[in-house]
C-alpha cells in the first residue's frame, strides 16, 4: 500500500513540482507525464475538479507542452481526467459506488469470457506464456516487498501494476480477437479510477498472485469450465477487496 499525501487546493497544476516527473530514460516524456499524473491523482495531491492547464503543467515539470498534451489525452481515456471544450482538462471525481459496481460487472464479463476463449483456441503456447507472466508478476511483488529505499517505492509499485496487467494481457492476446483487446485496454485504464477511489496504489498484490496461480493451474488442466471458474472467482475477490478499500468495510 502506498503512502498518501493530503489533497491540495484546486489550483492550476495542483501540487505539481518538477520533482513529480517520475521515470527515467527508458520512458518517453509523455509516458513519464502520464505516470506522474496518475500517481498524483491516486495519492490525493490533485483533488477532484482541479484544473490541469497544459502550459502550466509543462512549465512546472520542465517539459514542452507536447508530452503533457499527449499524457493528458491518455489519461482522459482512463477517466482520471476529463476534457471540456474551452475549459481544458481537469481532474475527474472518483468513481461513485454505482459506477464501481458497473465497472466490475463489465470486467467480470470480459475477463471470464476471454479466459474461456483463450483456452478453447487450443494454442499450446498459451499455458507457457501465462506461466511466464505469473513468474514475472511474482518477481515484481518480491521486489516490491524487498525494496530498501523510499524513493524506490513508486517504480516498484508500477512494476507490480504492470506485471498484473501483463498477466491479463496474455489472456486477451490468446483470444486472437483484436476487438476484445481494445475493450480490455479501455477497462484496464478504468482500473486506475478504482485505485483513485480507494485513495491508494496497491494493497492486494499477494492475493492477486495466489489467484493468478489458480488460473494457471486451471489452464494447465485444459478444462474450460475450470478456467472460467478460476477467473470468475478472481474477479469477484478483486471486487470484494476494492469495495472494502473504498468503503473501509
Amino acid at each position: 500500500m502506498t503512502g498518501l499525501a493530503p489533497a491540495v487546493p484546486d489550483a492550476p497544476g495542483g501540487g505539481l513540482t518538477r520533482a513529480d516527473l517520475v521515470g527515467g530514460d527508458d520512458h518517453t516524456l509523455s509516458e513519464r507525464v502520464y505516470r506522474s499524473m496518475i500517481r498524483l491523482v491516486m495519492r490525493g495531491q490533485l483533488s477532484g475538479g482541479a484544473p490541469l492547464r497544459i502550459e502550466e503543467v509543462a512549465r512546472i515539470l520542465g517539459v514542452s507542452p507536447t508530452p503533457v498534451r499527449e499524457g493528458l489525452a491518455r489519461l482522459e481515456a482512463t477517466g482520471l481526467v476529463v476534457h471540456e471544450p474551452r475549459k481544458g482538462f481537469r481532474v475527474a471525481p472518483p468513481l461513485t459506488a454505482e459506477q464501481f459496481e458497473r465497472l466490475m460487472d463489465a470486467r467480470e464479463l470480459l475477463e471470464v469470457g476471454a479466459a474461456g476463449l483463450a483456452l478453447a483456441n487450443g494454442d499450446p503456447a498459451f499455458p507457457r506464456a501465462l506461466g511466464l507472466a505469473l513468474a514475472a508478476q511474482q518477481a515484481a511483488v518480491d521486489a516490491y516487498h524487498d525494496r530498501t529505499r523510499d524513493q524506490e517505492e513508486h517504480d516498484a509499485v508500477w512494476a507490480v501494476i504492470d506485471a498484473d496487467l501483463g498477466f491479463h494481457a496474455v489472456v486477451f492476446d490468446f483470444t486472437r480477437n483484436p476487438f476484445i483487446r481494445v475493450m480490455a485496454n479501455s477497462l484496464n485504464g478504468q482500473a486506475h479510477r478504482v485505485r483513485q477511489a480507494a485513495d491508494q496504489g496497491i494493497s492486494d498484490e499477494l492475493e492477486a498472485v495466489t489467484e493468478h496461480r489458480a488460473i494457471v493451474r486451471a489452464v494447465d488442466s485444459g478444462d474450460r469450465a475450470a478456467v472460467e471458474s478460476a477467473m470468475r472467482m478472481h474477479m469477484r475477490l478483486v471486487r470484494m477487496r476494492a469495495r472494502r478499500d473504498i468503503t473501509g468495510q
